[in-house]
């Protein structure tokens, strides 16, 4: 008997596993083209075959910077254009009115959209993935929870104490790694909020752990190749569903409910009509729209304001202020009130958030056909609102790769737009 050679082996293997992507991209390629037909469909590149724009798309890009693909593309075809990501043509905007008006039409005439790979790792109920009356529910246990949480004195107490620990404990030598401390500290924060985990919870650095490798695969090619990181956030997703489960089937347990069960877990436990599966990816979506934006902004922060040591001593005499004041009225500890009182405090951050992009785009799906500014949107069409293209348009802010928190003093500037950038993954919107 003749066995095949090694090399057969691997082309047969190779066919068997790309060959339904293949089938999958080339119909979605035949779906994409009749909408090109149409003179009204936005121009744009076709990219490569297969796989289209995704990786000129996707490139890392300067921090002050839209990167090639978009400049290019925007200055070929102006505002809004489409892009070809494996087959499917997508809308691209970086045009204010478009983005406003896809924005203020959410649920009528566009639903939330996030690519395949992402929904994958994300989970059916996520908030970020419901549509209709289903995501107005858990939107409405949600943004309370989240508004009632950040006021409360022993939370904010609470991550004092934690900044301070994990400063000490991330102290190598006389060194701190900004990244390193930035995930852990904003992992404990929402963790804390979300299902009462503490660093001192047996399963935390497991778990972080895991959302780490989650967070890379999110961002990562959407290869499911053995060894790609795209499969090891495949093979995380449910190492964090179980400890959630966990947690869950603890507090199920319990013979009587206590303060420290007043967290979104406990929230979520009181609707009766959610199961397990819908508690567990809630929580999941939770927390890493919390870590992806808060970490991300935190170091940002730290790397602007060494390079503009103006706006830091600015920031530390408001905080200084801030403590003597406190001082002389006899009270030591932070509360939520002190930090809104922070103005400059707040600009600092509105301006990270604006020239950093810590969410630099939404992914929406027209539900009906859409007319807008003499453009044709198809129904079942994804529309990329780039909200990083209108942070840095010089006619919306004045020198807009330059880091400037006193632009926001007295400012009338879009603030809509920054408010979308920081709800996108803490669902809040």
């Amino acid at each position: 008997m003749t066995f095949p050679s090694p090399s057969t082996v691997l082309v047969i293997i190779f066919t068997i596993i790309v060959s339904p992507t293949i089938a999958i991209v080339v119909a979605q390629s035949l779906k994409s083209y009749r909408k090109k037909r149409n003179p009204m469909f936005p121009p744009g590149p076709m990219g490569w075959p297969l796989v289209g724009s995704f990786f000129s798309f996707y490139k890392p890009r300067p921090l002050s910077s839209l990167g090639g693909f978009m400049e290019q593309n925007l200055s070929r075809y102006g505002k809004v254009f489409s892009m070809n990501l494996f087959g499917e043509m997508m809308v691209v905007s970086a045009d204010v009115e478009l983005n406003r008006y896809v924005m203020q039409n959410e649920m009528r005439l566009f639903r939330n959209n996030l690519p395949a790979h992402i929904h994958r790792l994300i989970g059916d109920f996520a908030l970020v993935m419901l549509i209709g009356d289903v995501y107005r529910h858990k939107k409405a246990i949600i943004v309370p929870f989240i508004n009632m949480f950040r006021q409360q004195a022993d939370f904010v107490r609470y991550i004092e104490h934690l900044a301070k620990g994990l400063m000490a404990s991330s102290n190598k030598g006389g060194i701190i790694y900004v990244r390193e401390f930035a995930t852990k500290f904003s992992f404990y924060v929402v963790a804390k909020k979300a299902m009462g985990l503490t660093p001192e919870d047996p399963e935390a650095e497991q778990l972080l752990r895991d959302y780490v490798t989650f967070y890379k695969g999110l961002y990562a090619a959407p290869i499911n190749f053995p060894g790609s990181m795209y499969r090891k956030a495949l093979k995380a997703r449910p190492n964090i569903i179980k400890a959630i489960k966990k947690k869950l089937d603890q507090r199920k347990a319990k013979e009587s409910v206590d303060e420290e069960d007043d967290d979104l877990l406990g929230s979520l436990m009181k609707e009766s009509t959610y199961t397990w599966e819908n508690i567990c990816d809630t929580i999941l979506g939770f927390i890493f729209g919390g870590v992806a934006t808060t970490s991300t902004a935190i170091c940002l922060v730290f790397y602007l304001l060494e390079n503009y040591p103006k706006a830091l001593e600015e920031m530390r005499k408001e905080h200084l202020e801030c403590m003597r004041s406190k001082k002389e009225n006899g009270e030591e500890k932070l509360t939520w009130d002190d930090y809104k009182n922070m103005r400059f405090t707040q600009n600092v951050i509105s301006e990270t958030l604006r020239i950093g992009n810590v969410a630099p785009n939404l992914w929406k799906k027209a539900t009906k056909d859409v007319e807008f500014k003499g453009y044709f949107i198809p129904e079942g069409t994804t529309v990329v609102a780039h909200l990083a293209a209108v942070h840095l348009n010089p006619s919306v802010f004045e020198n807009p790769g330059q880091f400037n928190p006193w632009r926001w003093v007295s400012s009338t500037l879009p603030l809509h737009l920054i408010s979308i950038s920081m709800k996108i993954f803490c669902y809040c919107r």
